[in-house]
């Protein structure tokens, strides 16, 4: 996935669903990506990890592309920040012993930030990780 076929899939998203609730949709998203990128490393399925890791990190690219730094003012640039944070420490993980423990640290964060977001469209927080479906393997993850 290209950083601009992100930015199209944040677009299309956000015409057919409400902002709030796409926004929430796109960090389930990077979550399972996280919870499909510790699978494959628990594997030593490094390719796949790999494979996972720049989808989630698409997304969270369409995000960051969305982000209105003048309107959003510090909001914005904090996100910016962490949204650029947590994709360099995806990347780095690839291969690494502690990648499950670094993923899942990164997961953490990214859920409390979708759970604010979930606030706002009124939609379920995940206070526990909650069984969803992997678009790719299509059987039940566990967001990490």
């Amino acid at each position: 996935m290209t950083p601009r076929y992100a930015q199209s899939a944040y677009q299309n998203a956000i015409q057919t669903t409400p902002p709030l609730q796409a926004v929430v949709l796109l960090y389930d998203g990077v979550l399972i990506r996280l919870r499909n990128a510790v699978d494959a490393a628990n594997r030593g399925d490094y390719g796949e990890q790999f494979n996972q890791i720049l989808r989630a990190t698409d997304i969270l690219r369409g995000l960051l592309a969305a982000l209105d730094m003048k309107q959003g003012g510090g909001l914005s640039e904090r996100l910016r920040d962490t949204y650029e944070a947590n994709m360099r420490a995806m990347m780095s993980s690839v291969g690494r012993k502690n990648a499950q423990e670094c993923l899942e640290r990164i997961a953490d964060g990214l859920r409390e930030l979708r759970n604010a977001w979930s606030e706002i469209a009124g939609m379920p927080s995940l206070e526990t990780p909650q069984a969803t479906v992997s678009p790719r393997h299509e059987k039940t993850q566990t967001p990490v």
